[in-house]
């Protein structure tokens, strides 16, 4: 076996050395404000933002991210993999739940399995699909026991994989890998725990607030500088900028809220937004399983007839680009877009074909634009229902509603074209890629799927060279933005305040903001 010792636990103990406070901040909480509250403090089940971003800091998986992505040792200390790059050993530290249990293998294996076996699986269980068997289990089709995840004693941790996937360690960072203690069951999730991250959950005001304190049982709580993280469930977007303007929040702003475009226009307030390039975009996904949009030619009509760069320059204006592909810059390898934005001629005679094809008039066609509420997100649409007005006379209707019950019309395909911001949990293109593997997929709320397609991730799959890999992936994207079960808009900013004195907060492209080495000046 190929052994790669992950000596990188240096690096917290550099950030313990640099984070000495001043007098008077040793005792100082972060103040942050959610715009929704928490549903659940269950790893395996949750998979709303709020959810996502509080489990991060109350649970901590075998890997974590460091400040720059690279993927440094969490629970684990060290792994060996085998050279078909399908077998991994993970070496377990020596750690303690917040209760002083120790965290265990048996931990992993027991959330892990219960996270795929068919009677408790929720929705995160198709992060777990490129360890062996576990698709199959889902499906019924093997038992629980013959998934590739053993524990071998306490602190040795087996993982065999279908095929060689080299983002396995990235998903080792993702919340759905947290370990979790059996005395936990799904239908009964305590708030006390036990947790195994940096933090702990204090209180919890459901609708109001949380309380979150430093975890002294944490493997690395020396390095933990902040006592703790108050975060208040604020709906209004400009009562958070009030609050942070008086200095009642500590951070305003994404990930964990969206930015009042409307601010914009205040130029003290601009000067001070940070801005990071994420893994996703705004896109659109399209009912290929009924028309008008179940026609390819309709599709490419509409993604062709879009102006994305009037929209990211006039309605978004945080420097968001325009996407020509569903890839960004960093996860590509194509070295231009797959299409001209805004090329209205080309449009118009897919749009001619589709009327032919679906032997329908102009006056015939209308469809519904689904979106989930919000100002922005209202902008963009209403944006798209003009320009597509303007430019091929459509009838386009916006439907606005809560997120849950959009992503309930999706999934059951009551829907014509949705508007959602699709994000990586992977610093790898396969994640946005594998949307669209197959339409049984949940993900795959297109219902779009394609032979070729299939073959090209399939031998990215099994292909150990990275450039034979990125290659097939590059063929895979461009067979999809060919067939356009997907329309790409733009690829997604984070913008937010930060109070100047908060230093060591790390935010990561997937997303994810780390307090873990945080502290005042």
């Amino acid at each position: 076996m190929k052994k790669i010792l992950l000596i990188l636990f240096l690096i917290p103990v550099l950030f313990s050395c640099h984070k000495k406070k001043e007098k008077g901040y040793t005792d100082r909480f972060v103040n942050l404000a959610f715009d929704s509250s928490v549903r659940s403090l269950d790893p395996r089940i949750s998979n709303d933002y709020p959810s996502v971003h509080l489990i991060n800091m109350l649970y901590e998986g075998l890997m974590r991210l460091g400040p720059n992505g690279e993927i440094l040792p969490g629970v684990a200390e060290s792994v060996d993999i085998s050279e078909d790059q399908c077998s991994y050993l993970f070496h377990l530290r020596d750690s303690k739940w917040s209760n002083g249990d120790p965290v265990t293998a048996y931990d992993f294996e027991y959330a892990w399995k219960k996270s795929v076996d068919p009677a408790t699986a929720k929705n995160g269980a198709f992060t777990f699909y490129a360890i062996k068997n576990v698709e199959a289990c889902l499906h019924k089709e093997v038992s629980i026991e013959e998934v590739g995840i053993r524990a071998l004693d306490s602190k040795t941790f087996e993982v065999t994989l279908e095929h060689p996937a080299p983002y396995f360690l990235s998903l080792c960072t993702c919340g759905t890998y947290s370990p979790v203690h059996k005395q936990l069951s799904q239908d009964s999730f305590s708030q006390t725990g036990p947790f195994n991250g940096p933090f702990v959950l204090k209180s919890w005001r459901k609708n109001v607030e949380l309380c979150i304190e430093k975890n002294p049982s944490y493997w690395d709580a020396g390095a933990v500088a902040l006592p703790g993280i108050r975060i208040y469930i604020i709906q209004d977007n400009h009562t958070q900028l009030c609050m942070f303007e008086k200095n009642e929040l500590d951070w305003m702003g994404q990930p964990f809220t969206p930015f009042p475009l409307d601010c914009l226009g205040d130029s003290q307030i601009t000067s001070q937004i940070e801005y990071i390039d994420v893994y996703g975009l705004v896109w659109y996904f399209v009912n290929t399983q009924k028309p008008p949009f179940s026609n390819k030619n309709f599709r490419k009509a509409v993604a062709y007839a879009l102006d994305r760069s009037a929209i990211t320059e006039h309605i978004l204006q945080f420097g968001e680009e325009p996407a020509m592909g569903i890839l960004n810059q960093e996860l590509s390898v194509q070295n231009k877009p797959y299409f001209e934005d805004g090329n209205i001629a080309l449009a118009k005679e897919y749009f001619s074909k589709a009327l032919e094809e679906l032997a329908l008039t102009e006056e015939d066609l209308s469809f519904v634009l689904s979106h989930f509420s919000g100002t922005t997100t209202s902008r963009i649409a209403q944006a798209v229902q003009g320009q597509l007005r303007q430019t091929l006379g459509l009838k386009v209707e916006v439907h606005q509603t809560d997120w849950p019950v959009l992503f309930n019309q999706l999934t059951k395909g009551d829907f014509e074209i949705g508007q959602v911001t699709w994000s990586s949990w992977l610093r790898d293109p396969i994640y946005m890629l594998d949307t669209f593997r197959s339409q049984n997929l949940a993900t795959n709320m297109s219902r779009w799927e394609h032979p070729r397609y299939q073959e090209l991730l399939s031998l990215s799959d099994h292909e150990t060279n990275p450039v034979k890999r990125k290659e097939y992936l590059r063929q895979a994207e461009e067979l999809l933005m060919e067939e356009m079960p997907v329309i790409p808009l733009c690829y997604v900013k984070l913008q937010y305040l930060r109070n100047p004195r908060l230093k060591g907060v790390y935010v990561s492209p997937l997303k994810e903001v780390d307090f873990r080495y945080a502290y005042f000046e």
